[in-house]
């Protein structure tokens, strides 16, 4: 036990040393998944949380596909492993159920410097460039009949279809009349039905970029005037959430400052967390109609 607590610190060590990125999903359902980065698969068996460290890349196209195949794959493309700044560390994802299906959204980032090792119950993967192979289940039926023949008998048969995808191995036993058949089925998945979360051209807007954005707003002298700039800046970045906020600030009239607020939803960086904007609110009122807008995008 002591030598594999040394070898995991000292690993861990090494991660923190190369200056590199770790990726954790996990399931807010316990719906058991597999995750495909740059089209490879990192992990043989489905979890329902996993972390990918020794990330090198800015951002990586990545897939969810679930061991249930009804559940529809989700699709993210450039999913960032870097911050507004470039910065480096653990990007945590979730993966939740929303009025639209299953969607991938950012839960939180830890710099670099402050990753801690991940907990026992979630699987680590150092980054896998290599293919896994096609992933595949199997399957165990077994029937029992009754004959009136006699004597033992013992059958064994082997199946393999034209496309090498699937597997039947069939075994009969015939003892005094009674007849067992096992049957093992092994099948590949493809998912047919892929959901795209998003294509996500979209990057949190960094701080200088930001800054230099809110003192064009301040610069405007009507409120129309800020309101169009600000959606303007809005529509060509990702904003955060908090950033959101302080935008809304700049507005005089609660009207302004909902109707921006509800423009800016689109392109928060992550919406999670858009309970950070009500600050910006005079009125209990105004939270209500966002929230209500919010619910009625089934987000």
């Amino acid at each position: 036990m002591k030598k594999i607590t040394v070898l995991t610190l000292l690993l861990f060590s090494i991660f923190l040393s190369a200056q590199e990125s770790r990726l954790t999903i996990f399931s807010e359902d316990g719906d058991a998944f597999y995750v495909i980065l740059n089209s490879v698969r990192q992990n043989e068996e489905p979890v329902i949380n996993i972390a990918v460290d020794y990330l090198v890349n800015e951002y990586y196209d990545t897939k969810i596909i679930f061991a249930n195949d009804s559940i529809p794959t989700i699709e993210k493309k450039h999913l960032m492993v870097v911050d507004v700044d470039n910065k480096r560390g653990e990007f945590v994802y979730k993966i939740k159920t929303t009025k639209r299906g299953k969607k991938l959204r950012f839960f939180s980032f830890t710099p670099f410097q402050a990753i801690l090792p991940p907990p026992s119950n979630v699987s680590v993967i150092h980054y896998n460039a290599i293919p896994l192979g096609p992933i595949q289940t199997t399957t165990q039926t077994t029937t029992t009949t009754t004959s009136s023949g006699n004597g033992d008998q013992i059958n064994i048969n082997v199946g393999v279809n034209a496309n090498d995808t699937n597997i039947g191995v069939g075994i009969n036993v015939n003892s005094g009349g009674s007849t067992t058949t096992q049957t093992t089925t092994t099948t590949t998945i493809e998912p047919t039905n892929t959901v795209i979360v998003e294509d996500t051209g979209c990057y949190a807007m960094s701080r200088n970029d930001f800054s230099q954005a809110l003192t064009s707003i301040k610069n405007k002298t009507f409120s129309d005037s800020k309101l169009t700039l600000a959606k303007q800046i809005t529509k060509g970045n990702c904003l955060t959430s908090a950033q959101i906020s302080q935008i809304i600030g700049l507005f005089d009239f609660e009207d302004s400052r909902l109707e921006y607020a509800k423009f800016a939803y689109t392109f928060c960086f992550n919406p999670e967390n858009y309970w950070k904007v009500n600050d910006a609110f005079q009125f209990e009122s105004t939270i209500d109609d966002l929230n209500e807008y919010i619910e009625s995008l089934g987000h």
